[in-house]
């Protein structure tokens, strides 16, 4: 643990690498059922997640705590991008940086959810104050671990402002972006989706969902997901390596540990077909809301039987039986998911990069983004949607 004192300042910053090293006065700060109690961060880290680390962070005003804050740390290795999808000098460039360098990217939230909140201030602190607390605790933590960027992913909207008009040196990604379809409450099952669409869209439902009906679906318990975590995790590192760039890697342990924690809450289908295992699928279930997690699939058998849109629809399925206002789908394959009908979430993750030419070069990167946007924005697979 370490104490931080600035001049002039009434401003106190302690930090915790582990969550058992947490004290009383942290957990009573937190409310109860918020992902930084210290039983909910002690989950994430029993998972084992790959060149992972972790730092929490409170601050204190006059010996009174403001904020709680949760960051993950990322080392950076060769093997976070694909070699077989970027040229020779660039695979030997790449590796030689990370082996000289030891990058590290820090992550303010969770690195591989999106739906838990990783920074609390009290209620009664204005806005203005939090965004100063949390930039003080940012800049902690890097300093302490020497990062060499740090990515704010979810940043509360609150606080987006600030970083904006503020810390011209934090990048808001303009493509970062979930794709998110709202379930009329009208609709009861999978036949009420299909008359919605257009006919050439409707056409394109029913034979890609042709071949999926032979597939024999199940529902896993957390016992079935950790007696079949291996078959599950070589399903997923079938998805990462179709991926030029993988910004941290799971373990084979991450979904038995979040199930095992979330019986009813975190769901799990497998699809087989005469016995053997051809995917997965996982979502979170919250109050109005049916959250798409991770998949995996073969993709040999993707191109007989189109697993990846079938997961997809299975998604839509699901979300209408469980009675659920909205569907998300996340940030990925954004013109499959516009192809079903959803439309996009900007959100607000930043980033700052402390190299100040790879900085210029990103936010250069950035004002040039829609030239480059897909033709997804221009699908309109529902009657009554207007473009």
């Amino acid at each position: 643990m370490k104490h931080c004192h600035k001049k002039k300042s009434t401003i106190t910053i302690k930090h915790y690498t582990n969550s058992s090293e947490l004290p009383v006065e942290w957990n009573d700060f937190i409310p109860e059922g918020h992902f930084l109690q210290s039983k909910q961060l002690g989950i994430t880290e029993s998972a084992n997640l790959p060149d992972l680390s972790y730092c929490y962070v409170q601050v204190f005003n006059n010996n009174e705590p403001v904020l709680a804050a949760g960051f993950q740390l990322l080392s950076l290795k060769s093997k976070h991008v694909n070699p077989a999808m970027i040229e020779l000098v660039q695979q030997m460039l790449w590796r030689a940086f990370t082996i000289i360098a030891h990058p590290k990217l820090l992550v303010g939230g969770h690195l591989f959810r999106h739906d838990v909140t990783s920074v609390y201030c009290g209620a009664e602190i204005p806005v203005y104050d939090t965004y100063l607390y949390y930039k003080q605790a940012i800049d902690h933590v890097m300093d302490l671990s020497c990062a060499s960027a740090v990515v704010i992913k979810d940043m509360p909207e609150k606080l987006a402002k600030y970083f904006q008009n503020y810390e011209p040196q934090y990048i808001m990604l303009r493509n970062d972006i979930s794709m998110e379809m709202n379930i009329p409450a009208e609709w009861n099952d999978i036949h009420d989706y299909e008359k919605a669409l257009k006919h050439k869209y409707a056409q394109r439902f029913r034979k890609i969902q042709q071949p999926f009906a032979s597939l024999d679906i199940k529902e896993l318990s957390s016992a079935e997901v950790e007696e079949n975590k291996h078959e599950l995790f070589a399903l997923y590192q079938q998805v990462t390596d179709h991926q030029q760039v993988r910004i941290g890697l799971l373990s084979s342990d991450f979904l038995p540990v979040l199930k095992r924690h979330n019986e009813e809450r975190l769901k799990v289908w497998t699809g087989y077909e005469h016995g053997n295992l051809l995917g997965f699928f996982s979502a979170w279930v919250h109050n109005g809301a049916f959250d798409m997690f991770y998949i995996g699939f073969d993709y040999e058998k993707n191109k007989e039987l189109n697993l990846y849109f079938n997961i997809l629809y299975f998604a839509i399925e699901q979300a209408i039986l469980m009675k659920k206002n909205k569907l998300i789908l996340g940030r990925t394959a954004l013109d499959a998911k516009a192809r079903l009908g959803c439309t996009p979430r900007y959100l607000s993750t930043f980033v700052y990069i402390k190299n100040r030419f790879v900085r210029q070069r990103v936010m250069q990167a950035q004002k040039n983004i829609d030239e480059s946007e897909g033709a997804w924005e221009s699908r309109h697979p529902f009657k009554n949607q207007q473009p």
